[in-house]
């Protein structure tokens, strides 16, 4: 018999966004895998899970009340959920994809066993945080929900939705990720290239689905699968990841690798 090197089995996860696309994807392959996985999400989750909790991330109150329905210790976090920019508000998007993922991952934080694992889902619209990290540091900066959206209002040009919300995801992966090494916490996030989940038709909308695949298509020729990215994030927060830390893994099928290598013109 193989070994279990995911070690997946009894463990007690939480994911949030497990209702559609990649997080759906990825609660697949947990329950398949022997986890005992709490979904989160403001939509319904079709896959037998242990628990499925309405969550809002826009709601700070939702997100203490999903956290409180969860019981014991959390051997690994999931962070799945996301809005697209348009057509919700810069603010929501801001909320969902960044404030309210930290409000959940720092009220989960105290119950994630030492050794545990957070994965984060970001995107490749986020590699030009580097550019911007003045503005992500003074987001991060922000103590808790509050401050962080009055920010978000206060600074609605840098605040300005998707590619913020990612950059900021990205470098709060790293910190974290320095900030936790004496528990043992590793904390991750993924970049996916453009996938086919329903999130796509809203970013066609936004800048035209000719653009995009010209611009930003895997060199593989087509989209990823919500399962070729959901896999890649089970292995994050899996044994087999158990000295990677601090790590954004760009699943992209050599995206990032032709721009840094001057074979494509990076936009971001």
């Amino acid at each position: 018999m193989a070994a279990d090197i995911l070690g997946y089995e009894g463990q007690r996860v939480v994911l949030c966004g497990a209702a559609t696309g990649m997080g759906a994807a990825a609660t697949r392959t947990l329950v398949e895998l022997g986890a005992e996985v709490h979904a989160l999400d403001v939509a319904e989750v079709e896959a037998p899970v242990k628990q499925s909790i309405r969550c809002d991330l826009r709601d700070p109150a939702s997100i203490d009340a999903a956290v409180a329905k969860i019981p014991g210790e959390i051997d690994a976090h999931f962070n799945c959920a996301g809005l697209p920019g348009q057509p919700f508000s810069n603010l929501d998007t801001m909320l969902v994809n960044f404030v309210g993922l930290r409000h959940l991952t720092e009220a989960l934080l105290p119950r994630i066993k030492n050794g545990g694992a957070i994965a984060s889902i970001t995107s490749v619209a986020g590699m030009g945080w580097k550019k911007n990290l003045e503005n992500v540091n003074a987001l991060l900066a922000t103590a808790d929900f509050a401050e962080g959206r009055a920010w978000c209002e206060a600074h609605p040009d840098a605040a300005n939705g998707y590619l913020f919300s990612k950059q900021c995801i990205i470098v709060y992966t790293m910190n974290r990720a320095c900030d936790l090494v004496d528990r043992q916490i590793r904390v991750n996030c993924l970049s996916p290239a453009p996938t086919d989940t329903p999130m796509l038709p809203n970013f066609h909308k936004q800048a035209t689905k000719e653009f995009l695949e010209e611009h930003f298509l895997a060199p593989i020729g087509r989209n990823a699968t919500a399962e070729e990215m959901g896999d890649p994030l089970v292995f994050l927060n899996s044994r087999a990841a158990r000295f990677i830390s601090g790590i954004n893994l760009f699943v992209d099928y050599g995206y990032l690798a032709s721009v840094e290598t001057g074979r494509k013109v990076g936009l971001l």
